[in-house]
Protein backbone atom coordinates (compact mmCIF):
# COMPACT_ATOMS: atom_id res chain seq x y z
CA UNK A 1 0.00 0.00 0.00
CA UNK A 2 1.08 3.54 -0.78
CA UNK A 3 1.52 5.87 2.04
CA UNK A 4 1.52 9.59 2.07
CA UNK A 5 2.48 12.20 4.31
CA UNK A 6 1.34 15.49 4.11
CA UNK A 7 2.53 18.68 5.21
CA UNK A 8 -0.38 20.08 6.45
CA UNK A 9 -0.36 23.76 6.76
CA UNK A 10 2.26 23.99 3.97
CA UNK A 11 0.09 22.65 1.57
CA UNK A 12 -2.88 24.49 3.05
CA UNK A 13 -0.87 27.93 2.58
CA UNK A 14 -0.31 26.45 -1.18
CA UNK A 15 -4.03 25.47 -2.33
CA UNK A 16 -6.05 28.75 -3.60
CA UNK A 17 -9.48 27.84 -2.05
CA UNK A 18 -8.22 26.70 1.51
CA UNK A 19 -5.36 29.68 1.54
CA UNK A 20 -9.06 31.94 1.05
CA UNK A 21 -10.78 29.86 3.58
CA UNK A 22 -7.53 30.25 6.34
CA UNK A 23 -8.63 33.74 6.17
CA UNK A 24 -12.05 33.68 8.27
CA UNK A 25 -10.95 30.16 9.90
CA UNK A 26 -8.06 28.15 10.33
CA UNK A 27 -9.90 24.62 11.28
CA UNK A 28 -12.73 25.05 8.53
CA UNK A 29 -9.19 24.67 5.77
CA UNK A 30 -8.02 21.97 7.74
CA UNK A 31 -11.13 19.81 7.78
CA UNK A 32 -11.55 20.59 4.10
CA UNK A 33 -7.73 19.46 3.61
CA UNK A 34 -8.74 16.60 5.52
CA UNK A 35 -11.81 15.68 3.84
CA UNK A 36 -10.20 16.12 0.34
CA UNK A 37 -7.73 13.95 1.57
CA UNK A 38 -10.02 11.32 2.75
CA UNK A 39 -11.42 10.82 -0.59
CA UNK A 40 -8.12 10.98 -2.28
CA UNK A 41 -6.99 7.69 0.14
CA UNK A 42 -10.41 5.54 -0.82
CA UNK A 43 -9.80 6.26 -4.28
CA UNK A 44 -6.26 5.63 -4.80
CA UNK A 45 -6.15 2.75 -1.56
CA UNK A 46 -3.32 5.03 -0.04
CA UNK A 47 -2.29 5.65 4.00
CA UNK A 48 -2.36 8.93 3.90
CA UNK A 49 -1.22 10.90 7.10
CA UNK A 50 -1.55 14.36 7.43
CA UNK A 51 0.86 16.83 9.89
CA UNK A 52 -0.22 20.10 11.39
CA UNK A 53 2.03 22.02 13.40
CA UNK A 54 0.28 22.48 16.99
CA UNK A 55 -0.99 25.54 17.22
CA UNK A 56 -1.94 27.42 21.07
CA UNK A 57 -0.91 24.09 22.90
CA UNK A 58 0.97 23.34 25.94
CA UNK A 59 0.82 19.59 25.15
CA UNK A 60 3.46 17.24 25.88
CA UNK A 61 2.83 14.78 23.32
CA UNK A 62 1.72 14.76 19.85
CA UNK A 63 -2.12 14.12 19.31
CA UNK A 64 -2.86 11.69 16.96
CA UNK A 65 -6.33 10.59 15.69
CA UNK A 66 -8.03 9.83 12.44
CA UNK A 67 -10.62 11.28 10.65
CA UNK A 68 -12.79 9.53 7.85
CA UNK A 69 -9.48 7.33 7.07
CA UNK A 70 -7.00 9.90 6.87
CA UNK A 71 -4.37 9.98 10.20
CA UNK A 72 -4.37 13.11 11.37
CA UNK A 73 -1.30 14.03 13.27
CA UNK A 74 -0.54 17.88 15.88
CA UNK A 75 2.90 18.15 17.09
CA UNK A 76 3.45 18.46 20.86
CA UNK A 77 4.61 21.99 22.11
CA UNK A 78 7.68 22.94 20.69
CA UNK A 79 7.88 20.32 17.83
CA UNK A 80 7.20 21.39 14.04
CA UNK A 81 5.18 19.34 12.03
CA UNK A 82 8.35 18.95 9.87
CA UNK A 83 10.21 17.42 12.29
CA UNK A 84 6.92 15.15 12.86
CA UNK A 85 6.95 14.16 9.40
CA UNK A 86 10.90 13.72 9.44
CA UNK A 87 10.52 10.53 11.94
CA UNK A 88 7.71 9.27 10.24
CA UNK A 89 9.45 8.94 7.06
CA UNK A 90 12.20 7.83 8.68
CA UNK A 91 9.98 4.98 11.11
CA UNK A 92 8.57 3.82 7.76
CA UNK A 93 11.01 3.99 5.19
CA UNK A 94 12.47 0.64 6.07
CA UNK A 95 8.91 -1.57 5.72
CA UNK A 96 9.06 -2.22 1.92
CA UNK A 97 6.14 0.02 1.06
CA UNK A 98 6.75 3.43 -0.71
CA UNK A 99 6.35 6.63 0.87
CA UNK A 100 5.88 9.69 -0.60
CA UNK A 101 5.88 13.12 0.90
CA UNK A 102 3.53 16.17 -0.15
CA UNK A 103 5.21 19.33 0.47
CA UNK A 104 6.60 22.32 -0.84
CA UNK A 105 9.17 23.21 1.87
CA UNK A 106 12.98 22.67 0.16
CA UNK A 107 15.03 21.41 3.19
CA UNK A 108 12.33 19.25 3.92
CA UNK A 109 12.44 18.09 0.29
CA UNK A 110 16.24 17.28 0.74
CA UNK A 111 15.73 14.81 3.45
CA UNK A 112 13.20 13.10 2.55
CA UNK A 113 14.77 12.50 -1.11
CA UNK A 114 17.82 11.18 0.97
CA UNK A 115 16.01 8.42 2.90
CA UNK A 116 14.75 6.97 0.03
CA UNK A 117 11.57 8.45 -0.10
CA UNK A 118 9.17 9.84 -2.75
CA UNK A 119 8.47 14.05 -2.72
CA UNK A 120 5.40 15.93 -4.83
CA UNK A 121 5.12 19.66 -4.23
CA UNK A 122 1.71 20.82 -2.66
CA UNK A 123 0.26 21.71 -5.88
CA UNK A 124 1.07 18.53 -7.34
CA UNK A 125 -1.05 16.79 -4.61
CA UNK A 126 -3.72 19.14 -5.41
CA UNK A 127 -3.67 17.58 -9.22
CA UNK A 128 -3.66 14.30 -8.01
CA UNK A 129 -6.39 15.03 -5.50
CA UNK A 130 -8.01 16.71 -8.35
CA UNK A 131 -7.85 13.49 -10.32
CA UNK A 132 -9.27 11.29 -7.49
CA UNK A 133 -11.94 13.47 -7.30
CA UNK A 134 -13.18 13.39 -10.36
CA UNK A 135 -12.67 9.36 -10.30
CA UNK A 136 -15.23 8.98 -7.91
CA UNK A 137 -17.51 10.99 -9.43
CA UNK A 138 -16.97 9.07 -12.62
CA UNK A 139 -17.66 5.75 -10.69
CA UNK A 140 -20.64 7.38 -8.98
CA UNK A 141 -21.75 8.41 -12.19
CA UNK A 142 -21.63 4.52 -13.54
CA UNK A 143 -23.75 2.91 -10.50
CA UNK A 144 -26.11 5.67 -11.08
CA UNK A 145 -27.04 4.67 -14.56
Amino acid sequence: MDRLIVDGYNVTHAWPELKEQMRFSLEAARDRLIERLATYAQVRSADVTVVFDAHRTSAASNSRHEVDGVHVVFTRKGHSADHAIERLAYSLAGDGNPITVATSDRFQRDLVRGMGGAVISALELERQVIEAEKELGRSVDRYAR
